[in-house]
């Protein structure tokens, strides 16, 4: 591959054709995009209006607009005036031209500016609906399209039309293999929405026929396996009791197998469950011992194998006809309502500048002769479509100046139709000349060079034939942007590693969580040493990029932890997010004001505020609630008189909600959040008029889709003062940072996705299944992957100025795992010293001395530095620099300092129980926010596996996903379970397939256990429930243990309380306030229940949640304390609501629920206690008495 010519801005000719500009980060594409502008107009005389240019987002055709017109201003002034010295080199070229003279060139460059306003720079979506509405006859588009800013809405309608078309009155077998299949409406529009937009391609599962042949094939499938089983049912189950080993599925589950199997085959009874149990029935599972392997297989488990096959089958075929029905409906709605979508604009322009008819040919002279050049910026993330165009119309005319500016090895958006394949395959196509900018003007010139040193390293950084990395020169240094430590300057690549001594390697988690911590310390550290250009490195300075949005919220909720402020940029929707929950409650209260219950809700929310004690005080001097009964009436006829924006603001304001909630952790994120909902809705309603039950109704509906369609629903950034930036990878392309860590790059992201994307070796683009894919097309997929990823490391690298911390962790990957790129590039450089195992490979664990080794080779020292860091260390606090910032106290019972702006008396919130046991440092924690240790998970035999929700994974995640499943399960609809958890396995990120099922097993074990005799929580109703209720009361100061010898004999407070060390970490210092989350509180034959639900282990084994474990769990990790604190804020809020109230009569006791441990028919992983009047009342005192 040879290296292309460095462009010179200002001496390189202006040659008619297709030049090719592949700009390195930080070279300034930007910077010779406009000033080759400049030379178009003043040296070839090439009017505004005649240059087309064209890039990625609207922003940049802002910033791009500006930087051209102020490039033109400056040329006209200088030119004007005589030549200076340093003088931009492309401006002062042109006053010596030799066939334009200079007062010819100043005339252009004033007519230019003059007329800039007609300049055509725009987004190719702008460029295509401009060719579409001015030249609709030939187009043959809509003279009054509209443009459709929610296809996936169009989608959803779709696939709810096509499941009523194909499923809804389909026979009972049909319909039981669609849901087992996945091939219900929402997981139909997930799949759907997933496929390439715009580009051509294949299915590469579709010729496995038409979905109505093989429907046909099922039931005539279902008919034989229902013979087999009539005729050898006993024959079946004597052969797997018999013949296969103790340890197998189809062995230990035969009973319940048979069972299931009567129902469905028998009696008729067909469901999803009925087929899903034929997977672990079929012949290919089975497993004899030793002594029955010539064993004859039952004809039913080979029926079963053929059915399961067919099955399989049936569900991509349904995909398969699910995608054709969708192009043609879809079409077909636009069609009939006059709708376009963005993709629309480039498909219909694209196949009319292309068109060979008359109106084609008539078109493309038309635009031709429009334009005479044209500049495509971020040419790398285009798309064949794209390429279609300009080539149709520019690239094959030897006439026009085709300027194709970007770089391949920033192409990172292959999920939005970005084609790296098809950019090379233009280039050639074309015979495009390549050019390069070669001097990075962006980073400091250690930090160029060490990323030059990292991927000229490898001898295949970027896996792909025609992506090389050239090497760029640094430019010269800007004092501005140096690092130093105390005066001294540093290395600007920290490449720092967690380091690892045990066999097995750690979990995810567990690095997450320790890399969270080293940043943390890093940043604490930094902000005391470091400097930037003589000044201190300031929390603005730093920005963390990271993965994904979840992987960011994660990170911003640690720092925030860790007292450093954060802003998250983000494309998460603001109908995901709580505070869209707390308005709709406050709307609600506001709509249905003649329902008192509505308006405590509303009162009760985290916005408004109110707590207990006001309660209370309402209970005491009915006059005052009456008022907030008669205020809520009258926010009602403001918002039917004067719109929701006012009415809201009049609440906000008698409430001092914006105040009250800004004395909290995350105030600004939560009054950011909660303006911008208030803006939404008050759009919505301008927009369409709504009276206010419709818009709870339209409210409630896109928080349900998780509408994210549009900026306008993305969260905003909830401040702009000094604080870290927080962002994935993606949103920080065209970006820098002083300061960046890059904290999981080390980590492989993806798989368990249904589909992969892959092209042929003629470019033809593909998508699969890996359940049917073959083995190269897997590997063909596998590759683009970890191409993609390599571009996405070098992205992320080079977002630096001054400084990079690149963070490794020694993860172990399973056979089918790829490395990622940042492991592998490391790696190599192990292969290039010869450090290999014998059989010529890297261990692919731990990286330091590779690194340590490609240091010393490239005598890097002085730009690059290798750390390593304990999992474990200890959190290291310092003070924030920032003007009028400090430093953050712990907010623990034994520290009780607040910044006095806060509002709050003086004393200490503790957020959740989790939160207190931290800050007082009990011996144990909540194991919902821990990782399961080794020696707690014991594992399982092969004679005895593990039930497969204890492979699902622990810790703070885990423990995060399940409580969201609870708290918003519908307990009595158990049909809406399935789609439901599916959804929230997306939004917690767990993507492997047999998650849903598993979950959903585990759920139904929880549901259907009966907690006392009639009581099941499956029929538990939504009114009698209350999620997340919220507590504080104030406070006294005191030794907790001191409470013990007050209590009667025997009680668990007693026990758990003489058994806790007698230190000070047990003192409340001084008054205070204890704030908490009660995770259920429910409602049954009149009594009332707290609830609190356990993600935990435990043990790792079923055996391991009986009552005598669970009791011994509840002592150790400060449980008992937990839910006495649960009962007394229970008793307090049932005391103040109930007029008729009894402790023994409305209180029926405390459970805690260890779902995995649960078993129905059984008190597996139910823990319950009903505590004495006296022990909560005592404990009540002592915690108040002074109230």
């Amino acid at each position: 591959m040879s290296e292309p010519k460095a462009f010179d801005c200002s001496s390189e000719p202006l040659t008619r054709g297709v030049s090719l500009l592949e700009a390195s980060a930080g070279t300034g594409k930007t910077y010779a995009l406009a000033r080759i502008f400049l030379r178009l107009v003043a040296e070839e005389g090439v009017e505004v209006n005649k240059i087309l240019t064209v890039t990625f987002t609207t922003a940049a055709t802002e910033e791009l607009r500006d930087r051209i017109r102020t490039l033109l201003v400056e040329s006209l002034v200088t030119l004007r005036e005589d030549p200076l010295d340093g003088e931009d080199a492309t401006i002062n070229r042109l006053r010596s031209l030799p066939e334009v003279t200079r007062e010819e060139c100043i005339r252009r460059i004033r007519l230019a500016i003059t007329c800039f306003d007609e300049a055509i720079i725009s987004t190719i979506h702008g460029f295509c609906n401009q060719v579409l509405s001015e030249n609709a006859l030939e187009t043959e588009s809509l003279f009054e399209a509209e443009l459709d800013k929610e296809a996936d809405q169009m989608t959803t309608e779709g696939v709810r039309e096509y499941w009523r078309d194909r499923f809804a009155s389909a026979h009972p077998v049909v319909a039981a293999a669609a849901s087992t299949e996945k091939l219900k409406p929402d997981e139909l529009a997930q799949f759907f929405n997933r496929l390439p937009s715009t580009q051509d391609y294949l299915l590469g599962f579709e010729e496995e026929g038409a979905c109505d042949l093989v429907r046909t094939k099922l039931l005539k499938g279902f008919e034989a396996l229902v013979e087999a089983w009539m005729q050898g049912r006993k024959e079946y189950v004597d052969y797997v009791t018999t013949c296969l080993k103790k340890s197998s599925r189809p062995r230990k589950n035969a009973s319940k197998h048979a069972e299931i199997l009567e129902k469905t085959l028998v009696k008729g009874e067909v469901s999803p469950a009925g087929l899903k149990v034929l997977e672990d029935m079929r012949a290919s599972e089975f497993k004899p011992t030793n002594a029955f392997l010539d064993e004859p297989i039952p004809r039913f488990a080979l029926q079963a194998d053929s059915f399961w096959e067919v099955l399989k089958q049936f569900g991509r075929a349904g995909r398969a006809d699910c995608v054709r029905y969708l192009k043609d409906k879809i079409a077909k709605w636009k069609r009939d309502r006059g709708l376009l979508s963005f993709d629309d604009l480039l498909s219909l322009t694209a196949d009319a500048v292309t068109s060979k008819d008359s109106s084609g040919e008539a078109l493309r002279k038309s635009l031709m002769q429009s334009f005479d050049a044209a500049l495509i910026d971020e040419f790398q993330d285009t798309d064949p479509v794209q390429f279609k165009i300009f080539r149709e119309l520019f690239a094959m005319t030897g006439e026009h100046w085709l300027y194709l500016i970007g770089d391949p090895k920033q192409s990172i958006y292959r999920f939005r139709g970005a084609d790296l394949e098809a950019y090379f395959a233009f280039a050639k196509e074309t015979q495009a000349v390549t050019y390069s900018l070669d001097t990075n003007y962006r980073t400091v010139p250690p930090l160029v060079n060490a990323v030059n040193a990292f991927f000229s390293s490898s001898e295949d950084p970027f896996l792909h034939e025609d992506l090389g990395f050239e090497t760029v020169n640094p430019s010269a240094e800007d004092e501005k942007k140096v690092y130093r430590e105390s005066g001294a300057s540093s290395a600007p690549l920290l490449i720092r590693e967690m380091e690892w001594m045990e066999d097995k390697g750690p979990t995810k988690e567990k690095i997450h969580n320790a890399i969270r911590l080293d940043m943390a310390n890093e940043i604490h550290r930094l902000l005391e040493v470091g400097s930037l250009g003589g000044r201190k490195v300031r929390t603005s300075d730093l920005a963390i990029l990271v993965r994904g949005n979840f992987e960011a919220t994660q990170v911003w909720s640690y720092f925030r932890k860790r007292g450093l402020p954060a802003v998250v940029f983000t494309d998460l929707s603001l109908f995901e997010t709580d505070e869209a929950k707390e308005l709709l409650w406050v709307l609600e209260g506001i709509v249905d004001s003649s329902s008192e219950r509505s308006i405590r809700r509303a009162l009760a929310t985290g916005l408004l505020g109110m707590t207990s004690k006001d309660f209370q005080d309402w209970q005491d001097r009915p006059e005052k609630w009456d008022d907030w009964v008669g205020f809520f009436r009258a926010c009602l006829r403001t918002w039917r008189k004067d719109g929701v924006y006012v009415a809201l603001r009049e609440l906000l304001r008698k409430t001092r909600a914006i105040p009250m909630n800004l004395r909290r952790p995350d105030g600004e994120r939560r009054v950011t959040n909660f303006l911008h909902l208030a803006e939404v809705l008050h759009q919505a309603t301008s927009n369409n008029p709504l009276s206010p039950s419709s818009l709870v109704v339209w409210l409630r509906t896109r928080m349900d889709q998780g509408d994210s369609t549009g900026e306008d629903y993305q969260l905003r950034l909830e401040s702009e003062s000094e604080a870290i930036s927080i962002l994935t990878i993606h949103k920080s392309k065209g970006l820098e940072y002083p300061i960046v860590f890059l904290p999981s790059l080390s980590l492989t992201v993806g798989g368990g996705a249904k589909s992969f994307n892959y092209h042929q070796d003629d470019g033809t683009l593909v998508v699969d299944l890996h359940e049917v894919a073959s083995d190269s097309a897997k590997e063909k997929g596998k590759l683009e992957d970890g191409q993609e990823d390599a571009r996405v490391l070098y992205v992320a690298m080079t977002r630096a100025a001054s400084r990079c911390y690149l963070y490794h962790a020694p993860y172990r990957l399973s056979e089918d795992d790829r490395p990622s790129a940042q492991a592998r590039i490391m790696k190599s450089w192990g292969n290039k010293q010869k450090s290999e195992q014998e059989d010529g490979s890297v261990d692919n664990f731990q990286v330091g001395q590779f690194v340590n080794g490609w240091i010393e080779e490239n005598e890097l020292s002085e730009m690059a530095q290798y750390h390593s860091f304990l999992p474990d260390q200890e959190e290291l606090d310092g003070e924030l620099p920032s003007e009028g910032s400090e430093k953050v106290e712990s907010e623990g019972l034994e520290s009780a300092k607040w910044k006095s702006n806060r509002g709050i008396p003086m004393g200490s919130i503790v957020s959740s129980f989790s939160g207190l046991v931290e800050q007082v440092d009990f011996d144990g924690k909540d194991l919902d926010d821990e990782q399961e240790s080794e020696d707690r998970e014991q594992g399982a035999t092969e004679d005895d596996p593990l039930p497969q929700i204890f492979e699902f994974e622990a810790g703070a995640r885990a423990g995060t996903f399940m409580h969201d499943v609870f708290e918003h399960l519908e307990f009595t609809d158990p049909s809406t379970w399935g789609v439901f958890i599916s959804k929230k396995l997306r939004d917690h990120q767990f993507v492997e397939e047999r998650w849903p099922d598993v979950i959903r097993g585990m759920v139904e074990q929880v549901m259907g256990t009966e907690l006392e005799p009639g009581l099941i929580l499956g029929s538990v109703e939504r009114k009698d429930r209350m999620e997340e209720m919220e507590f504080h009361f104030p406070v006294r100061p005191g030794f907790l243990p001191e409470l013990a010898s007050s209590l009667p004999e025997g009680c668990l407070l007693r026990s758990y309380l003489e058994g806790v060390k007698k230190s000070d970490r047990h003192r409340i210092s001084s008054d205070g306030y204890l704030k908490g989350l009660v995770d259920l509180i429910f409602r049954a034959d009149g009594k009332h229940y707290v609830l609190d639900w356990k993600s935990n282990k435990l043990n790792g084994r079923p055996d391991g949640f009986g009552k005598a474990k669970l009791e011994e769990e509840m002592l150790d990790h400060h449980y008992v304390l937990q839910y006495h604190l649960y009962v007394v804020a229970t008793h307090r809020f049932l005391r103040s609501r109930l007029p008729d109230y009894s402790y023994g009569s409305h209180f029926g006791g405390v459970y805690y629920l260890f779902t995995r441990g649960m078993k129905i028919g059984s008190h597996s992983g139910v823990f319950h206690d009903l505590p004495d009047l006296a022990v909560i009342e005592a404990l009540d005192q002592f915690l108040t008495q002074s109230e």
